[in-house]
């Protein structure tokens, strides 16, 4: 008998353990996200977007939606959106049926939220109702009646929430992303400002400051909108901006506390902020600054230490516990137009972002003040190169490094994990000057035909670019060059690549940590300077086809094959001794076409020629790689014992530089043909027709 009542108290204890709420013992600081059908329920910390499933089994095989909390008897009420039942549940998120009469027997809610221990829900063109929750103080049976306050719902929600101090209820409407206010008493909404986001906001949150929160289902971005004060919401500007990552669902619905702080401060710190000046870097809490959820992997450095929030220079939070801003170190100086050695050490794999305040005017934001954009680390020390603009003000400025297991972080805003540090940088005065081929922020035109030593349909524009270089002094010799440019036209079937070399210059004089090749802004893989040569040389492009591959062929020299243009590039290297401008070749140094290995390249050759196969401007001599018994095939008339290279015998090379952002012929159009005054030119030997490639003088529908 004792055995038999020890199991039936056991099972007693269990079924009420499931079926009856416990109240939550305070007002928590977290967000509550319902997801999913049948319903889970995440627990949000919405100043990092860190999340944790806290229940999957409710009790419930469905999913509860218009959720809210309240504080009077510390309970969250929902709606089973499958049932159509009003529910209640309690810390261990255990849902009970609570008995109401009045709603719509067919109708289902998404929309709800909890004020003064009345229970309101909302449906687009059924109305807003509102449901005394007092009866259930003496028994979780009583029958609760909904009181309709309006029928004319017309703003398309998928939650509101209550502002913690003005008694009314704000959401915003799902197609146009306007927020609204409306009366408790009424039911009146009135329009307040755009917020400038669209989605489905399925939750909904305030803070005790008056912050509204707005969980975005498609990718669980978290919003947040200032509402702090009636002077700001009588403004009508009330930006939503992007303040953290959360998870995402297609049933997507929030509670919180509203007078519940977003960080408990009874708890141990977990969070890490930044330590720059609050004005417009972004650093605190209210200013929506840089803060990470302290993982225990990710940090830079020997450790991080949380804090409860942004210590403001000239303090840091080294000040506050220990030293942890000790991941980041300066190795070589940072001077404006030249590169700057950095050196990350990373407790973990991960990925680093970076900001410098170039022009020190208190903020991050400008253009080019991202110098490192999801970076991957390995454990250890990581050396890398920056960047430092020739406009960079000489003197103290703020940089920040965020590391973390997630990308797409900005300099604000929250991230799950990792570490942000701030530090102070001086910007020193290097004596540094530029000058730019052809110009600042002009281009020449660089133009060949793959088919020497053979003429072929000559319509040069097998490969065609946009080209520039500028080259940075230091003291009045060059210490740093920049080539950049664009691959606008690939009318070839032939695979090729494209190289720069700069004759005269030692290879071993380049510095290979500080040579660095991007396309549309990616930073590639690899070192582009060529191995194995005497003379500094760099691929900048391997195969012109493959990188301009748009799934068409002859790209942007037919017109079943006009794109925009797909890759801007950008090779940076530095010298190791800098160079007198006597001594550099003169701009625009030796720009030059090859054949990609592995690749037929045309009946002249028995087998792919590959890298010792070279095109280059006219009179131009080929590098140490080149295959000289390739002279004199087909119609090339190069003679090295007069200086004579990549020409036919009436002058017409297989390579163009033009002054000028040129239109290349048409495919399989002759150059001469396109350009008509061309072969006056070439014949006698640049004499007449200097301007034979302006716009001006090309046939109409025969260039592209």
């Amino acid at each position: 008998m004792y055995q038999f009542f020890k199991i039936t108290m056991l099972i007693l204890l269990l079924v009420s353990s499931k079926v009856f709420a416990v109240a939550f013992d305070s007002c928590p600081s977290k967000a509550y996200l319902f997801q999913g059908k049948p319903v889970s329920v995440y627990g949000i910390n919405l100043v990092t977007g860190t999340n944790s499933l806290l229940q999957d089994d409710t009790g419930l095989s469905s999913n509860i939606n218009g959720v809210g909390f309240n504080e009077t008897d510390r309970y969250i009420y929902g709606f089973d959106t499958t049932n159509y039942n009003v529910v209640r549940l309690g810390q261990n998120f255990q849902a009970t049926t609570l008995n109401v009469n009045g709603l719509p027997s067919d109708k289902t809610f998404y929309v709800g939220d909890v004020y003064d221990h009345h229970y309101y829900v909302y449906r687009s063109g059924t109305g807003l109702y509102k449901i005394d929750l007092s009866p259930l103080d003496s028994n979780v049976n009583s029958t609760l009646t909904a009181q309709l306050i309006t029928s004319t719902a017309s703003v398309s929600l998928t939650d509101f929430a209550f502002h913690p101090s003005n008694s009314r209820l704000y959401g915003v409407d799902n197609g146009s992303g306007g927020l609204y206010e409306f009366d408790i008493n009424t039911g009146a909404a009135t329009y307040i400002g755009d917020t400038g986001e669209l989605g489905t906001f399925g939750a909904m949150y305030f803070d005790v400051d008056g912050y509204l929160y707005l969980s975005r289902n498609q990718d669980g971005q978290i919003y947040r909108v200032n509402l702090s004060t009636q002077a700001i919401i009588d403004s009508g500007v009330v930006p939503a901006i992007k303040f953290a990552d959360g998870p995402y669902s297609n049933q997507n619905d929030g509670a919180r506390c509203a007078n519940a702080p977003l960080i408990d401060t009874d708890e141990p710190a977990t969070i890490d902020f930044g330590d720059a000046p609050d004005t417009n870097y972004g650093t605190t809490l209210a200013a929506n600054g840089a803060r990470h959820e302290m993982d225990g992997v990710t940090w830079l450095g020997a450790s991080v230490d949380g804090d409860y929030y942004a210590a403001q220079s000239p303090d840091s939070d080294d000040s506050i516990t220990s030293d942890d801003e000790d991941g980041v170190g300066f190795v070589t100086a940072i001077e404006p137009g030249l590169d700057s050695v950095i050196t990350v050490n990373a407790s973990t794999t991960g990925y680093l972002s970076a900001w410098f305040d170039w022009n020190d005017d208190g903020d991050f934001s400008d253009d080019g003040e991202q110098v490192i954009t999801d970076k991957t680390l390995v454990a250890g020390s990581n050396n890398l190169v920056i960047s430092v603009p020739f406009g960079a003000t000489v003197g103290e400025t703020w940089s920040r490094f965020r590391f973390s297991q997630q990308t797409g972080l900005a300099y604000y805003g929250g991230s799950t994990s990792g570490e942000v540090e701030d530090h102070v940088v001086t910007i020193v005065d290097a004596n540094t000057s530029q000058r730019h081929f052809p110009s600042a922020d002009g281009y020449v035109t660089i133009a060949y035909e793959d088919n020497w030593p053979e003429t072929a349909d000559y319509d040069m524009n097998d490969m065609v670019l946009r080209y520039r270089i500028t080259e940075t002094l230091k003291d009045g010799d060059v210490a740093k060059v920049s080539i950049s440019g664009q691959l606008v036209a690939v009318g070839a079937s032939y695979h090729s690549g494209f190289a720069v070399r700069l004759a005269g210059i030692d290879a071993t004089n380049i510095d290979s940590d500080k040579t660095r090749l991007y396309y549309n802004s990616a930073l590639q893989d690899g070192n582009a300077q060529e191995s194995g040569m005497t003379e500094a040389s760099f691929i900048v492009i391997n195969d012109a086809i493959e990188v301009s591959s748009y799934n068409c062929y002859f790209f942007r020299t037919l017109d079943d094959c006009r794109e925009d243009v797909g890759v801007e590039f950008e090779l940076n290297f530095s010298l190791i001794t800098p160079v007198t401008t006597g001594s550099m070749p003169a701009m625009p140094y030796d720009p030059f076409l090859y054949a990609t290995p592995g690749f037929y390249h045309g009946p002249s050759f028995a087998q792919a020629p590959g890298r010792s196969y070279e095109v280059h401007l006219a009179d131009q001599a080929p590098t140490e790689k080149f295959d000289t018994n390739f002279y004199q095939l087909a119609e090339d008339t190069s003679d090295p014992n007069t200086s004579r290279y990549f020409k036919t015998s009436n002058n017409m090379p297989w390579a163009l530089l033009i002054y000028d952002e040129w239109k290349w012929p048409r495919e399989r159009v002759d150059l001469a043909v396109a350009y008509p005054q061309f072969a006056d030119y070439t014949t006698s030997g640049g004499g007449t027709h200097t301007d034979w490639y302006d716009i001006t003088n090309a046939i109409a529908n025969k260039y592209y």
